[in-house]
């Protein structure tokens, strides 16, 4: 008993002095803890001083703030404003990376892109270019949208002819004799490649296949066009003669083909139009491959349409059939050679078949006079003059691939007393090419 008395008397001495072996050990790991999370607290501080130092020195203030919402701090940063006289420096690039030849081999070359690097006068180039391009080449994108490619590639099937109708009085006679003539067809194939609004190709005469002389026939046409306008040059030249396909009784009228070599021709033209509706209506869309009509629209056009041309029929070379026909008739020779002013206006449709088909109809007449020169007929005289142009196309886009068909009529009229004349130039042409 008296050690058991002993024994609480001693263990109510160390609890009273704190030194009892587990308590005391629990209270020193506490402690210990509490310790170490302090100086970390003040490690933290200590470096947030620094950051907040460093920040400071370069003029920014920071603000803290309590959320009203979750009672927890915030810091803000309160900048200063740039200094105005000092201008702002422009990001640098690699001048390798930028170089345009290089962003061209890798695919990367953009118009619009004004960090690309180019040589002066591709930079002028390329300058004129966008501003053309935001000026004459937008579009409703509800009705019109790019093909987003740069390059086209394409293969064309070419063919086109000259053909004549006339209404020559014989010498001494009032009753004028009804003839029509046309030129074979010429036929020429082609491979094409476009980068935007820039083209280069060649196309070859497929009758250098089976005759050894030159052709007696050339064609040469340049055109530009955008969302605004169309413009158009061209050049026709035919000194191979014609078939006759009819001359009044001759086998009673019916259809003959005779050839005649006493025809030529050379019409130089430029034609040049608006388009009313250019924001929904695309010309490109259907003839040039460069657009996507997505709705049916039309569009009205107006313009000017310039011409010089000669024609030449020397009946002295009428075919033996014709003259056994006509024995005692002679026919004056004719010779025309004039210069045509004229305005042209017309209306043209975009009427979309299905999402990737394309249908167009455009008819444009023109009305003006010619200045005939004095080795013409009808000597120096300035005369009415009538012309029409008209044009159809189909075209398929599957892809980035295209296909397209297109028809084109370019007539001129002529006529004085009993004497008329229609002469025309018919186009038809097949495409097949990819957009990359």
């Amino acid at each position: 008993m008296r050690f058991s008395y002993i024994s609480i008397f001693i263990s109510a001495l160390f609890l009273l002095l704190g030194i009892f072996p587990g308590r005391s050990q629990e209270v020193t790991d506490e402690q210990r803890i509490e310790n170490n999370l302090k100086e970390e607290s003040l490690k933290e501080g200590d470096f947030a001083a620094k950051i907040v130092g460093e920040i400071e020195h370069f003029g920014i203030n920071l603000i803290s703030n309590i959320d009203e919402k979750t009672h927890e701090p915030h810091l803000a940063i309160e900048a200063p404003m740039p200094d105005k006289s000092t201008p702002l420096e422009p990001l640098t690039y690699n001048r390798d990376q930028k170089w345009w030849w290089n962003l061209l081999k890798e695919g990367k070359l953009s118009m619009t892109d004004t960090t690309v690097i180019w040589p002066k006068f591709l930079k002028f180039c390329v300058d004129v270019y966008n501003w053309g391009d935001r000026t004459f080449n937008s579009y409703d994108p509800e009705y019109v949208v790019g093909t987003g490619k740069r390059w086209k590639v394409r293969l064309v099937s070419d063919n086109w002819l000259d053909t004549y109708a006339l209404r020559v009085p014989p010498v001494g006679s009032n009753s004028p004799i009804r003839t029509t003539m046309s030129s074979d067809v010429y036929a020429n194939i082609g491979a094409y490649i476009q980068y935007m609004a820039v083209s280069i190709g060649s196309s070859y005469d497929i009758e250098k296949l089976f005759k050894r002389h030159e052709p007696s026939h050339k064609k040469y046409e340049f055109g530009f066009i955008c969302a605004l306008f169309n413009a158009e040059l061209y050049y026709h030249e035919n000194r191979g003669g014609v078939n006759i396909r009819k001359f009044g009784d001759v086998n009673d009228g019916k259809l003959i083909k005779t050839y005649f070599p006493g025809v030529s021709m050379y019409t130089l033209g430029f034609d040049a139009y608006y388009f009313f509706n250019n924001k929904r209506y695309s010309q490109g869309a259907a003839y040039n491959f460069a657009k996507y009509q997505l709705k049916s629209q039309g569009s009205f056009m107006l313009g000017i349409s310039l011409t010089n041309q000669k024609l030449s029929f020397d009946f002295s070379l009428l075919p033996q059939e014709v003259k056994d026909k006509y024995p005692e008739t002679n026919f004056t020779n004719l010779y025309f050679h004039y210069n045509s002013y004229a305005i042209l206006a017309g209306y043209g449709y975009n009427w979309v078949l299905a999402p990737k088909l394309l249908f167009n109809a455009t008819i444009m007449p023109s009305l003006g006079f010619s200045h005939y020169y004095e080795d013409s007929l009808e000597g120096d005289k300035y005369l009415i003059s009538m012309n029409i142009q008209g044009r159809l196309s189909l075209t398929y886009n599957l892809g980035n691939y295209y296909f397209g068909l297109f028809g084109k009529v370019n007539g001129h009229y002529y006529k004085q007393g009993k004497m008329s004349l229609f002469s025309s130039i018919e186009n038809f042409s097949a495409y097949v090419g990819l957009r990359f």
